[in-house]
């Protein structure tokens, strides 16, 4: 391996830098020694992510603005996708056409790996999740790219589990089923740990889960516990959760339906990948002021 590789295998970019696990990828990537670009929408996003080494302006929609992007560059992480869409742009556009866009400019700049977060069951989920569909879509492209891939598959993040907590403190949380099904959600920080260490290894796919695992039960009376409130379910039947999710992908655009079906799919099966890591739902749930 010559001087310019070895160089370029240290310099990695991410996209989806200013998200819950982009920037926490970032934050591992520098302690692990890595020089970082970090690809951002706006200028005034740059003051969020000061510790990377480059900033590069642009928009994923706009494929002619990432002209250069992976210019130097080894790895790419993206961890590209919608939460909330605004802006008219929806998950095809984005999920999708986005990281096509990256993919394409990682080809012509001979980018040596290119790591990319999916959902866990993605293939599954697929053909009845337009979040899934747009991400396994991707997916698609990138396995049949000659650029070497890692896919990463993480259950649930904690900031996702949030809303439990949220909902307990208000005095109500509402279960869908009989709050058997199983997850073991993952912290943002033992997440960006497994991403970085599985892309050194070179695994070509990676499932990822938290270190506990737990029913919806489980966590709906750890949140009741941390509030310090009795606890007080509104269980929902999955064939009523079904109908609501089939109405609203009828009758709603996508930026309200998407979000709702993908909430509704995951949370009426198991969601349970290898334990990673050493952090505790419980004590995200504690050090989690109250909004």
């Amino acid at each position: 391996m010559d001087g310019q590789q070895i160089g370029r295998s240290s310099r990695v970019l991410v996209a989806g830098a200013t998200g819950y696990l982009g920037s926490r990828i970032v934050a591992r990537l520098k302690s692990r020694g890595y020089w970082v670009r970090v690809l951002v929408r706006r200028p005034e996003q740059a003051a969020a992510l000061a510790v990377a080494d480059d900033i590069f302006v642009a928009q994923v929609t706009e494929p002619e603005s990432l002209a250069g992007i992976c210019d130097g560059v080894g790895t790419l992480y993206s961890t590209l996708g919608i939460t909330r869409q605004r802006d008219g742009v929806g998950y095809r556009q984005v999920d999708y056409g986005g990281n096509v866009a990256l993919l394409r400019e990682a080809e012509r700049s001979g980018v040596q790996r290119f790591a990319y977060v999916s959902v866990l069951h993605g293939p599954e989920l697929r053909s009845r999740v337009r979040l899934a569909a747009a991400k396994e879509e991707f997916v698609d492209e990138l396995r049949a790219s000659p650029i070497p891939s890692t896919v990463i598959r993480p259950t649930a993040y904690f900031s996702d589990m949030a809303a439990f907590l949220d909902m307990a403190r208000k005095g109500t949380v509402f279960v869908i089923g009989d709050g058997s099904r199983q997850m073991n959600p993952v912290s943002g920080e033992d997440l960006a740990v497994a991403c970085v260490e599985g892309v050194e290894s070179g695994a070509g796919e990676l499932e990822v889960g938290g270190p506990d695992v737990l029913s919806h039960n489980d966590i709906v009376h750890l949140a009741f516990d941390t509030a310090c409130r009795k606890p007080r379910m509104l269980r929902i039947p999955t064939w009523a959760a079904a109908g609501i999710g089939g109405a609203l992908a009828r009758t709603t655009p996508e930026r309200v339906y998407g979000p709702v079906q993908f909430f509704l799919s995951v949370m009426t099966r198991d969601m349970v990948a290898p334990a990673h890591g050493t952090d505790h739902l419980g004590k995200f749930f504690a050090g989690r002021p109250a909004s």
